[in-house]
């Protein structure tokens, strides 16, 4: 391209103070233990003299681990340091001015004004005459992009001092506050946390946007239509019987040419040929390493181009392939998923020609491709995701029941009933587009009880149903003065209406599905929280609350920002009831 990204209008005081303006307000502190709010204008005049004289060196990114959603594992979670975020948002925001330019329209993800619905709707309504789905799944993907051609990528938009910056980020690695304390430097992938990680992982796969674009789906699209299927033009034959019937009672011809046409549209014959070599079509659609392709053709030629974009990825972006989740799927497969949803393309639908007439009280019958696919909620996954996060378990016999979320009994009633909602609301939400969307209702009424079931552990009533009486259908939480202030969000009805969400932001299926994660600190924290308080004898499970067994407040004034860090990663806590919290910061436990 003839103008490259410029160092000096990234480093300038004006787009650094922009920068600024991007960056979170209350985002956690990085290694040097500062936030947004302390960042002065001489801390921005002394950056912008480091990225001058290109001093500038980021820091290592924290990493903290926090509980994965099902409570099975941990999640390593990054976090720049201010200063960093401030330069990450400054080259963001040219890269994003340039690089929106050049992204194929067939990249949805991480994209201004894309979101998953947009490349839902993509597959819905523009991937016609589809035979065969073929997925192919990158394997651990952002920890795996090479570098070196990563940094090729970016000099074709950047000037060299603003790639020089680009790798010292590429560079800078991870300091674990959990398990050792030691840098950890990066030689593939892109840093975790980093502002600028998800627009470089959309310019490595570019790569492989082009080459489908102007390679594949140039080489695999062609024809008008499908030549008809050989005997569609003898289906209304008529023998000689026939000929002798009708030449005695001649108004019958077209009652007899009828009922041979429908005889064909019912032994479920089409009347276009599937296999015709003279008609090819090819769709693809990318949301971040997610990737789909659509093909109508033989199943070999899909394993031919399975082979060749596997080999492509393998041998021109260095990435491995998880053979095991990859695969060829016939378009009717029940079990096509992609970003949260079940992609299904149903068979042709009979029905009644009308424009044909009635013959002694016979309709012609025509058989209707159904094109465009049907996208349907995973409920049993929805369901799974439930027990995972204990708001239910699943019986032997493969039943769900709703369950009380324990975690959740020390909060006030307002504080239940809303983390609910933002769940049920959550869901609906993403899953506005689906067919069918009453299939949810399982999911709706699963949170619903779970949300009377943990109500009534708090109040330590026996049953859901006597949450429901003391809080109504909907669990109406009051004031004092008998006010509704709160009530769970339940939909009066789940009618289907096909409404993609596109060009929104936050629409994004994990968040959906996890919306009660999306909490900030609160739940870093609360994950930590036993079942019950951990004093001998004590059997309490109400009002839990975390006491840290090391605090700093007696230190803090002697510590730097990265002791403090350091510290804080590995602080101690121990589950208390309030009662027995309250003692002990009165000195009177023993």
């Amino acid at each position: 391209m003839s103008t490259k990204i410029n160092y000096e209008k990234i480093i300038s005081i004006s787009q650094l103070t922009l920068a600024l303006k991007r960056t979170k307000n209350n985002s956690s502190p990085g290694l040097d233990g500062e936030m947004k709010k302390d960042f002065t204008e001489e801390k921005m005049k002394v950056l912008h003299k480091e990225l001058k004289s290109q001093k500038y060196q980021p820091k290592p990114i924290k990493r903290v681990e926090i509980l994965k959603p099902n409570g099975t594992g941990i999640r390593a979670v990054g976090i720049a340091s201010q200063r960093d975020k401030i330069v990450q948002a400054a080259i963001l925001i040219e890269l994003e001015s340039t690089l929106e330019k050049v992204f194929s329209d067939l990249s949805f993800g991480f994209r201004t004004g894309k979101n998953c619905h947009d490349a839902l709707h993509r597959v819905k309504y523009n991937w016609q005459n589809t035979t065969w789905i073929i997925s192919i799944d990158i394997q651990k993907y952002f920890d795996s992009i090479n570098h070196e051609i990563l940094i090729k990528e970016i000099s074709k938009y950047c000037d060299q001092a603003t790639v020089e910056l680009i790798i010292k980020m590429l560079k800078c690695g991870y300091v674990n506050l959990v398990s050792n304390f030691k840098i950890d430097r990066l030689e593939e992938g892109t840093p975790q946390g980093s502002l600028i990680s998800p627009i470089l992982s959309n310019l490595y796969l570019h790569v492989l946007d082009s080459y489908v674009e102007n390679h594949l789906l140039k080489a695999w699209n062609f024809g008008e239509e499908r030549r008809f299927v050989k005997g569609y033009a003898m289906r209304k034959y008529l023998s000689a019987k026939d000929k002798l019937l009708i030449e005695e009672y001649p108004e019958l011809e077209n009652a007899v040419s009828k009922i041979k046409h429908n005889r064909w549209v019912l032994k479920g014959n089409p009347s276009r040929d599937p296999c015709d070599d003279k008609f090819r079509r090819l769709y693809y659609v990318r949301y971040a390493d997610d990737f789909l392709l659509g093909f109508c053709g033989t199943k070999a030629e899909a394993n031919d181009l399975k082979e060749e974009l596997v080999n492509f990825l393998q041998n021109k972006l260095k990435l491995a392939i998880n053979s095991e989740k990859s695969g060829i799927f016939h378009s009717s497969d029940k079990n096509i998923v992609f970003l949260g949803s079940y992609i299904r393309y149903q068979p042709n639908k009979i029905v009644a020609d009308e424009s044909k007439g009635i013959d002694y009280g016979l309709t012609q019958l025509k058989s209707i491709a159904i094109n465009s696919a049907s996208l349907k909620a995973p409920i049993v996954f929805l369901l799974e995701r439930a027990v995972e996060r204990k708001y239910a378990i699943k019986k032997d016999n493969g039943n769900f029941r709703a369950t009380s979320r324990r975690q959740l009994c020390g909060l006030p009633e307002k504080v239940i009933v809303n983390r609910y909602s933002s769940i049920i609301r959550g869901i609906l939400q993403y899953y506005s587009f689906v067919n069918q969307r009453s299939d949810l209702w399982p999911v709706v009424s699963l949170y619903r009880k779970s949300c009377a079931l943990t109500l009534a552990d708090k109040l330590k009533l026996r049953t859901a149903a006597q949450a429901f009486k003391k809080f109504g259908p909907l669990l109406s939480v009051k004031d004092i003065t008998g006010k509704v202030i709160t009530k769970l969000y339940y939909p009066e009805s789940l009618k289907t209406k096909v409404n993609f969400q596109r060009g929104r932001a936050n629409i994004d299926v994990f968040s959906s599905i996890y919306s009660d994660e999306i909490y900030g600190s609160y739940n870093q924290q609360t994950s930590k929280v036993k079942e019950k308080c951990e004093i001998e004898n004590c059997e309490s499970s109400e009002n839990l609350e975390l006491h840290h067994l090391n605090p700093q407040k007696n230190i803090s004034n002697k510590l730097t920002a990265f002791e403090k860090s350091l510290i804080a990663g590995q602080r101690k806590t121990i589950t208390l009831c309030r009662e027995h919290h309250k003692i002990l910061h009165g000195k009177k436990l023993v």
